[in-house]
């Protein structure tokens, strides 16, 4: 082994928090956001140098309201597309440096975003920094960083003139389109693959095959009949990568396996596609597979056809953690090629609601819910938000009071204290065995944010905290940077959210809910009676690693969305069979990285000193299983991904999958049909109504858009009321769009029609007369627009300079008289006030020259 494959201690030990206080939050933010979007490319380790290049691609607008002046020029130095060619380099576990070939202020931190980025590559795809043969490294070592960036600058000409001549003049791609309009509110462009196919294996399947002997090559490639003779290894691993990569060669070669034999190949597959030698053991004993001795045939017969590896695994929370003596750890992996192929379907116990209408006497209460419906009350809620000024002094004096932690910086979007926002009340003594409470997340909304959101969007605490936390994640709600902190709404969140593109976007949003690195559905099974406890320091502190229960939280939320990606749509799944089946599947699912510590950090207690064993069945139902319902009955249903089965007493019955849900997991696209109209209890309301003070009032609905996107070109946002946008017609607005060249032939339209069905007396007490008022001034308004303006019976005053004016406005009543000013010393009068205005100028003495003559009339 040459020393350049043994990974260096500094490189095992990097942990996100260096790469944050390395880059500063901004860069390191820069970063991992290069980083999620596949910018870092041809990666490579010699030694603890890592070497790569990163593509970043034209961002677009990412805030409207920069965080500093440091930010600002971070931003501007390094967020410009390119390619840059980065390097960084541990010397030793205090010491990095780092060079790129990006120009930048220097002075502002270590590790520019580029550099983050590919340090964030590494942490989460290790093996993919390929280590380079010794008959390069003469080269490497020859070649200078500015001969590297030459080449990078040549490369970068090459890459414009293909991009050039691939695309005619004239010619708009509308993938560019949906993804500059979704990178206004700060998203990446979307994904054309669901990022939760499973763990990610270790390589791809070419250099898993290089990894193997000859002897290997050659028992594998019989069983594909393919003749070995005079193939060397690379020739025949080659060979096997081409067949292997044949989807239908891949079913032929499952085909003949026997049916326990396929069962664990499935078990595998659904479990995450990697597992170690334990876990697998484990698997196989609770799924009744076999008896322990035919374990070792079955993987050999798998093995034999290349459908599973045993091979190294990568096993980045111990790396970060130091708790692997080994960066590298032995397991069983199924490459993504055999996955693609055979398409494994979650085995399910389907639920009939019919028949339980018919045989049982409490009949199961169905909610449904409607594409898009999350992405229209995510609308409502930031409009409702919109100018909302934010008072830290009242939010700490009122959670003091209430007797949770608080946080200072609530929108500021960065992790607090604990590595991702655990905040210490001092009054949370600790129990008897030395435990606390663990403290809820720091970036919560403060209560009095809560109430007076609730008072315009009728949802309830729950919802309106996971509608704050999406639009926080995408920058559709920010905070300003004026002293007096107010939130703030983009200008164009209805077209993002509502608008054609709200398939790309809700993707993308879905994509960075189940990223995201928080612990608030683990914090809320405490509304379902069970306590979450951890270990406390002698400082009454939570003795818990940065971001270890934001990392257990995230890895469980993904497990459950991968497994229901394999579930079919449209059938009802009985819940408590999906429970047992997750049980066997992934028992420590919840807490799976307790089990690396001899004592657990954390745990979950029905009642204090009694922790909840994931071991037993029913504390597993009552800690695991309560997690899972929650996932499924609240931000899955509330995304649309699933229907619900309830019983009297609201527990979850059975759930299906919506084909929202195919296009959130799978990226399945389908036909939208047009919605219900909006119902708010049993009343069916119109979907546009019209107040008496001029005011449009219009369902937030997906199948309004075009309705509202008329009054987002020719009104005013007014905000939120009874749960419904509001827009005010303004002559300032209209003024614009009429300028910009639009007609609001198609809103007067639907504002005739909203008139004639007004319901009088339902919502809004209003008189039909005065809407047709309203209406007609409003289109005397549009069309008087741009028309000259005439006056009659008036009489025209002429001053001879400013100082006259002057004069006159202090000793007469001119400014009474004026009826418009056309220049400065130039006034229409009516017609009586320039008579009195006339007789004063008489008594003092002072006579003007009058033109009474028709021909200076109007003609």
């Amino acid at each position: 082994m040459r020393m350049d494959d043994v990974v260096p201690g500094a490189l095992q030990r990097l942990r996100e928090a260096d790469i944050i206080s390395m880059a500063g939050l901004t860069g390191a933010s820069l970063g991992q956001e290069y980083c999620r979007i596949g910018a870092v490319q041809s990666t490579k380790r010699q030694g603890a140098r890592l070497t790569g290049i990163v593509d970043v691609p034209d961002m677009g607008y990412r805030k409207a309201a920069s965080p500093s002046i440091e930010a600002v020029e971070v931003e501007q130095a390094t967020s410009s597309p390119g390619h840059y060619l980065v390097e960084v380099e541990a010397r030793d576990p205090g010491s990095w440096s780092a060079s790129c070939t990006c120009i930048r202020n220097q002075g502002l931190s270590l590790l520019c975003p580029h550099a983050a980025a590919l340090l964030y590559q590494w942490l989460a795809h290790p093996m993919d920094f390929l280590t380079p043969s010794p008959s390069s490294y003469s080269y490497s070592a020859s070649m200078s960083f500015a001969t590297a960036a030459s080449t990078m600058s040549s490369l970068k000409n090459e890459g414009a003139e293909l991009q050039t001549g691939e695309q005619e003049p004239g010619t708009k791609d509308k993938t560019a389109l949906v993804s500059k309009q979704v990178r206004l509110a700060g998203l990446g462009q979307p994904a054309n693959t669901p990022p939760f196919r499973g763990a990610m294996p270790p390589g791809n399947l070419d250099e898993t095959l290089a990894l193997l002997g000859l002897s290997e090559l050659r028992n594998i490639a019989r069983e594909y009949d393919i003749t070995v003779n005079g193939l060397g290894k690379q020739q025949l691993s080659e060979t096997l990568s081409e067949v292997l990569k044949q989807p239908e060669m891949i079913r032929r070669a499952v085909g003949t396996l026997e049916k326990p034999q396929r069962q664990l190949l499935a078990a595998l597959t659904l479990a995450g596609g990697s597992l170690s030698d334990d876990d697998l053991r484990s698997l196989f004993e609770r799924f009744s597979l076999g008896t322990p001795s035919q374990l070792q045939g079955m993987l050999g017969a798998l093995q034999s056809r290349a459908l599973v590896f045993h091979t190294s695994v990568n096993s980045s929370f111990q790396q970060r953690l130091g708790l692997s003596g080994s960066l590298l750890d032995v397991g069983w992996h199924v490459p993504v090629e055999v996955r693609s192929a055979l398409h494994v379907t979650l085995p399910i116990t389907p639920f009939d609601v019919e028949a339980k209408r018919d045989r049982e006497s409490e009949v199961p209460h169905i909610e449904q819910v409607e594409p898009y419906s999350l992405q229209a009350n995510l609308l409502l809620v930031a409009r409702a938000l919109d100018g909302y000024r934010l008072e830290s002094e009242n939010i700490q004096n009122e959670h003091r009071l209430a007797g949770v932690p608080f946080a200072s910086e609530r929108f500021s979007g960065a992790s607090q204290s604990m590595g991702q926002g655990l905040s210490v009340l001092p009054t949370n003594a600790p129990s008897r065995d030395g435990s606390i409470a663990i403290p809820p997340p720091g970036d919560m909304p403060s209560l009095s944010l809560l109430e007076s959101l609730q008072g315009v969007v009728p949802q309830t605490p729950a919802f309106l905290r996971f509608a704050i936390r999406l639009l926080r994640l995408a920058d559709i709600l920010y905070k300003d940077d004026s002293k007096m902190a107010y939130l703030r709404v983009l200008p164009n969140a209805a077209r993002l959210l509502l608008g054609s593109t709200r398939a790309e976007v809700a993707r993308e949003l879905f994509s960075r809910w189940l990223t995201q690195a928080t612990y608030e559905e683990l914090f809320d099974l405490q509304e379902s009676e069970l306590r979450l406890r951890c270990r406390a320091t002698p400082l009454n502190q939570p003795a818990l690693r940065p971001g270890e229960l934001e990392t257990e939280n995230s890895e469980a939320r993904q497990t459950l969305v991968r497994l229901l990606a394999q579930a079919p749509l449209n059938r009802w799944i009985n819940f408590s069979a999906f429970m047992r089946f997750v049980y066997r599947l992934h028992p420590t699912f919840l807490q799976k990285q307790q089990r690396l510590f001899s004592t657990p950090h954390w745990w979950i207690e029905l009642e204090e000193g009694r922790p909840l064993r994931s071991t037993q069945l029913n504390d597993w139902f009552r800690a695991e299983g309560r997690y899972l319902a929650q996932l499924i009955q609240m931000p899955l249903h509330w995304w649309g991904a699933t229907d619900l089965a309830l019983s009297n007493d609201g527990r979850l019955l059975a759930f299906r999958l919506t084909p929202m849900a195919g296009l959130l997991l799978n990226g399945i696209a389908f036909d939208e049909q047009t919605p219900a109209p909006e119902k708010q209890g049993h009343h069916t309301m119109p979907v546009l109504e019209l107040s008496q003070t001029g005011d449009v009032l219009i369902a937030c609905t997906s199948a309004a858009w075009p309705l509202i996107e008329l009054l987002e070109n020719f009104a005013e946002v007014a905000g939120v009321s009874a749960g419904r946008l509001r827009y005010r017609l303004t002559p300032h607005s209209l003024g614009e769009a009429l300028s910009r060249g639009l007609y609001p032939a198609d809103l007067l339209e639907q504002l005739h029609r909203a008139a004639e069905n007004q319901n009088v007396g339902a919502t809004l007490a209003v008189d039909r007369d005065s809407i047709r008022d309203l209406l007609n001034a409003l289109e005397g308004r549009i069309a008087n627009y741009g028309r000259v303006r005439l006056y009659t019976n008036g009489l025209l005053l002429e001053v001879a300079d400013t100082q006259v004016k002057r004069e006159l406005s202090a000793t007469t009543s001119l400014d009474k008289q004026v009826v418009r000013t056309i220049s400065p010393t130039l006034f229409i009068l009516n017609k009586q006030g320039a008579e009195w205005l006339l007789e004063e100028l008489k008594r003092r003495g002072q006579a003007p020259l009058l033109h009474e003559e028709e021909s200076h009339g109007t003609e």
